[in-house]
């Protein structure tokens, strides 16, 4: 069928309850399309209504691929369509990462990958990279396994194999790049071997998989005849030549997304794809959503105020015809203690008088370590709170480790999940009988599982050692014989049992912590059962497969549990895709939020600006924005700038608290002089408050851009925006 031919059902285009741009993106269907998406502008409503006007107009459900950033947006997009349109069965509606899994379980064997493959998560990496840098000589520096995992990360985002990493680490003559080139190419060895891809190498082997073979590719672009992608702001290079091999032969492509909420650039996403779309694709029509149906005008108007002051962006003006609303405000405190209570004390009269619940309020904070004193004041105040983004249920210690058996039974070769659990519960195979069966598995050049297989051949095993060894393959064994007879459930129940894992909680010493081991245990038991019984209501198989993928695949937000009432605490960088109708902006100062702002360079300070709007605009009836004078970091007290996002705010409601505890209105700030810039050319002396002395050595930039470097009397070197900077002349 050419969509081009296509004839819109007339009948259904009414009844969505478009505005007018929603309309005109929704029958959009020849062609390129981008849909410029604000803060709240219905995006979701958009995409899922395209979808739905595609199928009831004739395309086939399974010729529509659409990929989402989450797996909660795939399933609520799935639920909406299926509103709409009751046929809707077969679509593709996948994250990135889910439908490359699917895509190499089905054709991977091509580039020989077989369909068994687990996926490592974060954790999993690090101690593959761990076992890698042993290997290489390099344990002495195991403590920067994360930071060469976020190193092999990106090189994945930007379509690099470890063969390529080390010619352009070589080409370089980068010793500390050769290293890395080095860990890349061992760490990718160890991953085949064990039968396990990463969620780099999800998208990466499936475009070598495109790549590579005709068939497959020509397949996969004839099936897709139209092609959405969400979010694509945060899409890196991988993703975006995946997305292009899809699309190459209709050129159905339509992409939603907003630069202003590009803020992952950090880990890997480029702003590129979405700024140069219209260059890759000139034949592509725009379409731009500015109606905001989530917050008021005022938080609107601040959001906007902060944004507009990037360059690199396209403009848009979000509007909404809600009413102007409660003006948000900015709330000083003297420190990150005080900035906590008095946020509680906020919450209690938005709750009190202000007609909220705690799950309608939310406080976001730049970096994870500010938590502490948000959960220690909610302690404190008994008032009770969910906090995204700490150890996720699937990364506490007891659930990992049965997921590692379970792992095992599907695929033995995985030799993270064996080295995890071949010795728990304890059965005498230590660290020195496993270091010993390691080096006969590289002696021979054979799988870590077969060494274990040939463990009467390894030397210097103790009889305990061989004697566990065979226990545990006898287990594995016995359980895995019923691998594709049982249902998920009844194997984690054989492992619970017949790995004496359960028995080893009941007989731990401290019975709060056995109670609190069981309870995950018990938890992991009844999310297993929730995936079957949402099989069933799929009509999908309930394999255990299929659950273990789900779990690895799975956001920290995908599992926002509202059930319980409680506030909200996590990372502004989690919230995209949330709304609250109550929303604290905090730890607004100059080098937190804007993190390190005296050393960023301008692209740095537009994503930091990007983020504050996205916190901003998850607003819907009442913001505040918070900092406090002074924070400690790591023991030593320091002082404070407001961040220069509050100042671009504009925000007149501005509340001062002083050391007493008494608050004191300030003048509206429209009705404040703005400060002039202090003259302060290169080679003039200044007094700062907290420095003291010191001489310019360096003036860049012009205007409220203007940021001098000072180099003062004690020694301390800093870069200061001039706008904010207290200096004076002297």
């Amino acid at each position: 069928m050419n969509l081009s031919d296509i004839a819109i059902d007339q009948e259904l285009l009414p009844k969505l309850g478009l505005n007018p741009k929603q309309t005109e993106a929704v029958q959009y269907f020849s062609g390129p399309l981008l849909i410029l998406a604000g803060a709240g502008t219905g995006k979701t409503k958009t995409l899922t209504s395209k979808i739905a006007l595609l199928i009831a107009s004739g395309v086939p459900p399974g010729r529509i691929l659409a990929i989402t950033f989450t797996n909660k947006a795939a399933q609520e997009m799935q639920q909406r369509v299926a509103k709409i349109v009751p046929y809707a069965g077969g679509m593709w509606i996948h994250t990135f990462h889910a439908l490359g899994a699917r895509m190499l379980r089905q054709h991977g064997r091509h580039i020989g990958i077989k369909p068994d493959f687990v996926i490592y998560d974060d954790d999993d990496q690090k101690k593959l990279i761990t076992l890698s840098m042993t290997e290489l000589g390099l344990e002495a520096e195991k403590n920067k396994a994360p930071m060469y995992l976020s190193i092999i990360s990106r090189a994945k985002d930007d379509l690099l194999d470890a063969q390529s990493y080390l010619i352009n680490a070589q080409a370089s003559g980068d010793q500390s790049r050769l290293k890395a080139a080095q860990i890349y190419g061992l760490y990718q060895k160890k991953l085949s071997e064990s039968g396990a891809l990463d969620f780099g190498d999800l998208i990466v082997r499936t475009a070598e998989l495109l790549k590579e073979n005709d068939e497959v590719r020509a397949y996969f672009q004839e099936n897709f005849q139209y092609i959405l992608v969400d979010e694509y702001q945060d899409t890196n290079h991988a993703q975006y030549v995946l997305v292009k091999t899809l699309c190459a032969k209709h050129r159905n492509l339509c992409v939603v997304g907003d630069p202003d909420q590009s803020v992952y650039g950090w880990r890997g996403a480029d702003i590129r794809n979405i700024m140069e779309f219209e260059k890759d694709f000139p034949d592509a029509s725009t379409v731009v959503l500015e109606q905001n149906y989530r917050s008021t005008a005022r938080i609107l108007h601040a959001a906007n105020e902060v944004i507009k002051h990037n360059r690199n962006r396209k403009p848009k003006d979000l509007w909404t015809k809600a009413g102007h609303g409660e003006e948000p405000a900015v709330l000083e405190y003297n420190n990150e203690t005080d900035e906590a209570r008095g946020i509680l004390d906020r919450v209690k009269e938005l709750t009190a008088r202000g007609g909220l619940t705690y799950n309608d309020i939310a406080v976001f904070y730049r970096t994870n370590a500010q938590s502490r004193s948000f959960e220690e004041a909610c302690r404190r105040a008994r008032i009770p709170y969910r906090l995204i983004g700490s150890v996720r249920f699937y990364d506490r210690k007891e659930v990992k480790d049965v997921l590692a058996y379970l792992k095992l039974l599907v695929n033995p070769a995985d030799m993270v999940s064996l080295l995890r659990v071949i010795n728990v519960p304890a059965r005498g195979v230590g660290k020195t009988a496993m270091e010993r069966v390691m080096a006969y598995s590289r002696l021979k050049d054979i799988p870590l599982y077969q060494a274990l297989l040939a463990s009467d051949q390894v030397p210097d095993l103790t009889n305990t050692a061989r004697r566990g060894i065979k226990e545990f393959l006898d287990l594995l064994e016995g359980i895995k014989s019923d691998l594709f007879s049982a249902t998920p459930s009844a194997m984690l129940a054989q492992v619970l049992e017949k790995s004496g894992y359960w028995q080893m909680t009941e007989e731990e010493k401290d019975q709060q912590e056995a109670l609190a081991r069981q309870g995950n245990l018990q938890e992991l038991v009844n999310a297993v059962k929730d995936f079957e019984e949402h099989c069933v209501k799929e009509g999908t198989p309930p394999t255990l497969h299929k659950y273990l993928e789900d779990v690895m695949l799975a956001s920290q937000v995908d599992k926002l549990n509202t059930d319980t009432y409680a506030l909200t605490l996590m990372t502004v960088h989690l919230a995209k895709g949330l709304e609250f109708p109550a929303v604290f902006l905090t730890g607004l100062e100059e080098n937190l939020f804007p993190i390190n702002s005296a050393h960023s360079d301008e692209e740095d300070l537009e994503e930091e600006r990007r983020l504050a709007y996205v916190g901003m605009t998850r607003a819907k009836e009442r913001l505040f924005l918070t900092w406090a004078g002074t924070r400690r970091i790591f023991g030593t007290t320091y002082p404070n700038l407001a961040s220069r996002f509050i100042f671009e705010s504009k925000i007149a409601a501005r509340t001062t608290r002083h050391p007493g505890g008494e608050e004191e209105e300030e003048l509206p700030a429209a009705t404040r002089p703005p400060p002039a810039l202090p003259r302060v050319g290169k080679g003039r002396r200044v007094m700062h408050p907290v420095h003291g002395p010191g001489r310019v050595v360096e003036q860049v930039g012009t205007g409220e851009f203007a940021k001098v470097t000072v180099v003062f009397d004690s020694g301390v070197r800093q870069t200061l925006m001039l706008k904010y900077a207290p200096l004076k002349p002297i």
